[in-house]
């Protein structure tokens, strides 16, 4: 059983990766089973892709986001002890289900798992919404992982050091990275979108995903970016930034100021599956996120072919091969923009990186990471 806030029809990067994990475990003949929020115009009960989805009610479901989440483990809570009876191994996600996990485990009499994209800690005082986030979430994820929890995994190694920094025992955490879907990210992907948004004939890098300033979008950083790009055009005037992803109504206003606007394109709130059609468009992929768990996008754009570049904090170094596969920079608008410059005004170099980095995430597939998850089910299931 694994248990987490949400599930489709939201997919974020945690949801994808339950997704990615649970069919993968169907398909080898295990039976998987996701408690989860009740969104609106959704089922109590579904399955999706194999997987058993029970979603229950939660407080303004409407603005599940925030704070309709924050209710989920009030409502969540029974539901899981009852289906935690009939499974073998029972797995919570932070952030909202790691808080009673450990609980539903200790009166099921089940094995539990903590899987932990990672922990804010003190940063959540720069990207916390209100007084509750800023002053009492770092001391709830001390709780989380201060609780008796079985083992706990991570997709990185700056996750595990995040863990241990919050109070988790590092001698019961295994570092399982997340794969890639290859067939959807490779480097033969074609995209008319250049064509669509009337973009032939410039250079573009790009952002896809979550276009937040306020909440834990913050975490991102794209202010940074949109201050880099106001010195990217400057120098390059047929530069754009090209941006897809929910939130960019929060953007607007910032573009505005700087003064960007004729140099941001934004491609709407894109589909999954057609992310790796933007990817396939730009010239390069940015992330400048001061905090980042795994970073899915890093890791599909080099899979696609595609040189990145990104801040040298969180997990990017274990993402980017500095140099190699892309450039990493200091946490600086400048230092940022001049990596992207230095990939824009040079294709062979572009080129070098894509190659070299759609080689190197070959390692990351999902057939590895389900395996390592297997290999920690069965080795809490032989501590019981």
């Amino acid at each position: 059983m694994i248990c987490s806030d949400l599930a489709p029809p939201y997919i974020g990067g945690g949801e994808s990766y339950v997704i990615n994990l649970g069919s993968r475990l169907v398909k080898l003949g295990h039976e998987v089973h996701w408690v989860t929020s009740k969104l609106p115009n959704t089922k109590y009960h579904e399955i999706y892709q194999g997987i058993y989805i029970h979603r229950v009610p939660i407080l303004f479901s409407k603005h599940y986001l925030f704070p309709g989440r924050q209710f989920f483990p009030l409502t969540g809570l029974l539901p899981a002890m009852k289906l935690a009876k009939r499974v073998d191994v029972l797995q919570f996600n932070t952030f909202v289900a790691g808080t009673f996990g450990w609980l539903v485990s200790k009166f099921s009499e089940k094995p539990c798992l903590l899987w932990c994209h990672e922990m804010f800690g003190e940063l959540w005082k720069k990207i916390g919404r209100n007084l509750l986030e800023k002053e009492i979430y770092p001391y709830v994820e001390k709780f989380i992982a201060c609780s008796s929890y079985d083992w706990f995994a991570c997709p990185s190694n700056y996750s595990k050091r995040t863990l241990i920094k919050a109070g988790a025992p590092k001698e019961k955490i295994t570092v399982i990275p997340h794969g890639i879907d290859f067939e959807m990210f490779h480097p033969n992907i074609r995209s008319n979108l250049k064509r669509k948004f009337g973009l032939e004939g410039y250079k573009l890098f790009g952002f896809t995903g979550r276009l937040a300033v306020v909440g834990t979008g913050q975490s991102k950083n794209l202010l940074m970016l949109l201050e880099a790009t106001k010195y990217i055009v400057k120098q390059i005037p047929n530069a754009r930034l090209v941006l897809g992803g929910s939130g960019f109504n929060e953007l607007k206003p910032y573009i505005e100021k700087l003064g960007i606007k004729k140099y941001v394109v934004y491609t709407g709130r894109r589909p999954f599956k057609e992310v790796p059609r933007f990817l396939s468009m730009c010239d390069c992929i940015v992330c400048p996120a001061i905090a980042d768990g795994y970073c899915f996008l890093l890791a599909e754009s080099s899979a696609c072919g595609k040189p990145v570049v990104a801040t040298n904090v969180g997990s990017h170094p274990e993402r980017i091969i500095n140099n190699k596969t892309g450039i990493l920079t200091s946490l600086t608008p400048e230092d940022l923009a001049e990596g992207i410059m230095k990939v824009l005004n040079n294709p062979a170099l572009a080129k070098k990186f894509g190659a070299n980095g759609a080689k190197y995430t070959q390692k990351f597939t999902w057939e590895s990471s389900v395996e390592k998850h297997l290999e920690v089910y069965n080795n809490i299931l032989e501590m019981v």
